[in-house]
């Protein structure tokens, strides 16, 4: 047997956008690729978008640079009005208060009602607007960015000092202004309108509470054990209870003289903004030997909100990081301080992150805000502030044009529509005016209809929009008649009521796509589909068919089932239909309608329980009569509510019946760990065809818990009512042919070979499969220059090969036969980092530096099974990129389910299923095929052959 093999130098720069990381920050995970936009939001600042490939995963950055110098340009918090008021969303908060850019700020703390506060102080516009005494008193933990009046950015860890000076200058120490007390308000907390329009008042929690209401310096009330008053108009209300609160009652009486003074360092009238974060991750260029807050969250990756500012502190640098997700796996706080270091920060800091971390901004030439990070949890979080930029330039006029579409590549014949926006001389949107638009196109042939344009020739080329001597231009790639059409869903399951629009993308011959708006597209339908227009469908009927969508004589057909499930009660515990059972020398107790607890209707079900024998096979159970409750044969879940009257470890299950009388037991509840009401639902999708419903019963777990009581009512069922798919009613779509795909003469020369292709994930074969793999070796040694094994056990599928043979396992490398060049990339970990970050600094210099006409790219596995399917495309957007920059073949073999071969941009794959293939069995046994590949210079044909039909010589 004969390895192919190669010296391997694994060079460690980088390849293209690769980014090379500075020694100040060695400690980040090495950047294997890197790509990067950047737009402007408005004059004095920009919006740079960052997708970083490292050795531990993807990083979506996204960084704001804004200019603290420019007069147009106003940096502040943003918050909302009182802090009673609802936390609310950073898009919220923007577009409220007009910002063109924004990120989250503080970390907060949840008050009731989806209120909230943020920790530390707070100042909005010069003014402040909350903080506390105690805070950074002991030590400096949690620092806070701020903005001066003279615009100097400032890191640090504020300090508070918060009295209140009453008759005879007698002082007291207030620990909070307008934040709620975090002793039981048994210190002094000072609230004004800024906190709410009301006062705290009396409440069950705090029935002793004191208030004295200021007003204009002087104290005009004092209220004790009542409710809430309006807060006074231009003072404050001070608030406390206990020991505390009597020692203000001796001093300040109605009338008296009253003053709370706020003194800090940095001194907050002095500023124009400060939010709080926590460490100080730069400090005058320099990483701290350690960060002053940290906690295991920040020593994990995760989601990360950071601010600094450049070395001459003119430049405000915004920073977020998604985490928690396959494409942006986060930066631990070290590495944040790494990030920012790279950045150009010479001092930053880190805000509150995880699923907080929120970024929003506009696009060039619109006032629309749009969230430009992925937050974590799916869904914005409601936050307490944030830091807003916002844009004071005037208006101007029209002085840039900007030009886009959805979709640059377009197929002949069909349309595509094209915006066009405008900016002022300060990058803020200005109007167009649509019937003042001269739209034009060079390179290709085409005409336009207002903004829409369809092309009549295919190429490259330029479309050229023009408003008086402002032009715009944009390039697009105009595609043949599409031989393949792909509809986005592919099959449809839709409830009734509800709606889809379909979307179509067609492929050319080569592989490159674009989408077909559904105009463009020739729709039907067939089967019960009553209502569909134009690429919509609305279910409003139960049935199923299918909808046809073609571009000429290409089809795509997509398979519909419109449906109504239903959930109805099958027994609502109102009447005697089950009895309580138990072996008696296990258990006993009761069952019983009862009236002490009822979620719904007149009675519930009381199942009363004791254990005799403390083992976890005891069971108590309430059986249905009869055979039990009838259960539909489309029945996919049982729910019950289920009343619990103290916390223990039992279970309660189920006991349902199928068709052929097999019992099936179901874990309704797996501990019994709440108090009160709770619906419990458990699924039967593991229950092909239910029948009865026999028994609810409790099974005893915990031994200090023998005995009890527990409550059933309102028990239902979710029946489905999904009308089957005949797909053998649903025609095949269009498969193009692969001109590859053909028989060739075959002459031997300098730059002619043939090799062959069997894919395997198998570890051992049949006597059969044997039989086989022996024939196609054969052959092999016979007939061909080589052999080429893949798959994850490709191994074990060769036999007594003579020829030089690839086989993919756990190694990377490249060798050069004849004119053409196989690279091996290993992929066993699910992806090339996974397996080895190196390998991807290796294939970007391999592809820079190979000779020859043909790249044969020969893996285990097709790019879709890769663990995270972004580094799949970032494979196939490499090859695409290097078939178009050199003009090479570049075909890709690996193993698969089926023998089948696609083409993407130019480059080829081929999947190979040796003993896979579905059709295979020992009835079938011609369904096993291997790959032929026949090169004759730049000339590459292939052919699926069935192992069972190849002879030794040709």
């Amino acid at each position: 047997m004969t390895y192919l093999k190669k010296l391997l130098v694994i060079l460690l720069s980088t390849f293209c956008a690769v980014t090379t990381i500075s020694s100040t920050a060695a400690a980040q995970a090495k950047t294997l690729y890197q790509t990067s936009s950047q737009h402007t939001i408005t004059e004095g600042a920009t919006l740079e978008h960052i997708s970083r490939f490292t050795a531990d995963g993807w990083l979506n950055i996204k960084v704001l640079r804004i200019d603290t110098t420019n007069p147009n340009i106003k940096i502040d918090t943003l918050a909302s009005n009182q802090t009673t008021d609802q936390l609310s969303t950073i898009l919220a908060l923007a577009e409220e208060k007009g910002a063109v850019a924004a990120v989250n700020a503080s970390f907060f703390n949840p008050m009731d009602g989806g209120t909230g506060y943020p920790d530390g102080p707070i100042v909005r516009a010069g003014d402040l607007l909350a903080t506390s005494g105690w805070y950074n008193q002991n030590n400096d933990e949690m620092a806070s960015l701020s903005l001066d009046n003279a615009g100097q950015i400032l890191f640090n860890y504020w300090k508070n000092t918060l009295t209140l000076t009453g008759h005879n200058n007698a002082s007291f120490a207030v620990s909070q202004y307008n934040q709620p007390s975090r002793q039981q308000y048994s210190d002094i907390t000072v609230l004004d309108n800024k906190w709410g329009p009301a006062t705290l008042g009396a409440s069950e929690k705090y029935p002793d509470l004191v208030e004295i209401l200021v007003s204009q310096g002087q104290v005009i009330e004092i209220r004790q054990a009542l409710p809430a008053a309006t807060m006074p108009d231009k003072g404050y209300v001070v608030i406390s209870r206990g020991e505390q609160a009597v020692k203000l009652l001796e001093t300040f009486k109605p009338g008296n003289p009253a003053q709370f003074t706020v003194t800090s360092n940095p001194d907050w009238s002095d500023l124009q903004m400060s939010a709080t974060g926590s460490s100080i991750l730069v400090k005058d260029g320099q990483i701290p030997e350690s960060f002053s807050f940290s906690t295991e969250s920040f020593n994990n990756k995760n989601p990360r909100t950071l601010a600094g500012s450049s070395e001459d502190g003119k430049q405000l640098i915004l920073v977020t990081v998604d985490g928690r997700q396959d494409n942006s796996v986060g930066l631990t706080q070290t590495e944040s301080a790494q990030l920012m270091l790279e950045l150009g920060a010479y001092n930053a800091l880190i805000f509150d992150g995880g699923g907080s971390t929120t970024m929003a901004a506009r696009k060039s030439g619109t006032s629309t805000l749009d969230i430009v990070n992925i937050p974590s949890e799916g869904s914005l979080r409601s936050v307490a502030n944030g830091i807003g930029v916002f844009s004071q330039a005037p208006s101007g006029p029209l002085t840039e044009l900007i030009l886009e579409t959805e979709d640059s590549n377009i197929f002949v014949h069909s349309s595509r529509k094209f915006t066009l926006r405008g900016v002022d001389s300060f990058a803020n949107p200005a109007e167009v005016d649509p019937q003042q638009i001269e739209w034009s196109v060079s390179g290709i042939e085409g005409r336009f209809i207002n903004n829409q344009f369809q092309p009549t020739s295919a190429g490259r080329g330029k479309i050229i929009a023009k408003v008086g001597e402002l032009t715009a231009e944009l390039d697009i790639l105009s595609l043949s008649a599409p031989v393949k059409l792909r509809t986005s869903p592919d099959k449809l399951d839709i409830p009734l009521g509800q709606s889809q629009t379909l979307q179509v993308t067609g492929y050319d011959q080569q592989g490159f796509k674009a989408t077909i708006q559904p105009e463009d597209v020739q729709w039907a339908v067939s089967g019960e589909i009553e209502d569909f227009k134009e690429g919509i469908l609305k279910a409003t009927a139960v049935g199923a068919g299918y909808i046809e969508a073609s571009v000429e004589d290409v089809h795509a057909y997509i398979a519909v089932s419109i449906y109504a499930d239903s959930t109805n009660t099958i027994y609502s515990f109102e009447d005697d239909q089950a009895f309580f059972h138990a072996d008696p020398q296990i258990a006993r107790g009761t069952f019983q309608l009862s009236t002490d607890q009822i979620y719904g209707g007149n009675t519930s079900g009381e199942l009363v329980y004791d254990f005799l024998e403390k083992q976890s096979s005891s069971e108590a159970s309430l059986v249905f009569t009869g055979a039990g409750i009838a259960l539909d044969s489309d029945t996919s879940h049982l729910a019950v509510w289920v009343y619990n009257t103290h916390e223990s470890l039992n279970r309660v299950l189920g006991e349902v019946l199928d068709d052929t009388g097999r019992k099936y037991q179901l874990v309704i509840a797996d501990k019994l760990d709440w108090t009160g009401w709770k619906r419990m639902e458990v699924s039967l999708e593991k229950i092909q065809t239910p029948t009865n419903f026999v028994r609810l019963y409790v099974q005893n777990i915990d031994p200090a818990e023998g005995r009890g009581k527990i409550y059933f009512d309102d028990l239902t069922a979710k029946v489905l009512n999904h009308p089957v798919i005949d797909q053998s009613q649903t025609p095949q779509d269009t498969i193009p042919q692969d001109e590859a795909n053909r028989t060739t003469n075959f002459s031997s020369g300098p730059e002619s070979f043939k090799f062959s292709v069997f894919g395997s994930r198998q570890e051992s074969y049949s006597t059969m499969e044997e039989q086989l793999l022996d024939k196609m070796t054969k052959y092999i040694n016979k007939n061909l220059d080589m052999a080429v094994y893949t798959g994850s056990q490709a191994p074990s599928a060769v036999r007594n090969i003579e020829k030089p043979a690839l086989i993919t396992d756990s190694e990377y490398r490249t060798h050069n036969y004849k004119n053409s060049s196989f690279i091996q990339l290993d992929i066993s970990k699910g992806g090339l980092r996974r397996s080895d970050p190196e390998q991807w600094l290796w294939l970007f210099k391999e592809l820079d530096t190979l000779s020859g006409s043909n790249a044969f790219i020969v893996m285990s596995g097709a790019p879709a099974t890769f663990i995270n399917a972004k580094e799949g495309d970032l494979l196939k957007d490499t090859l695409a990129e290097y078939r178009e920059k050199t003009g090479k073949n570049v075909w890709v073999l690996f193993q698969g389910n089926v023998n089948q071969s696609e083409l993407d941009r130019g480059v080829r794959y081929i999947s190979c299923a040796g003993f896979s293939i579905p059709d295979f069995s020992p009835e079938k046994p011609t369904a096993t095929k291997f790959l032929e590949v026949t090169v004759m210079g730049n000339n590459i044909t292939y052919e699926f052959k069935s192992l069972l039909g190849v002879r030794s010589s040709q």
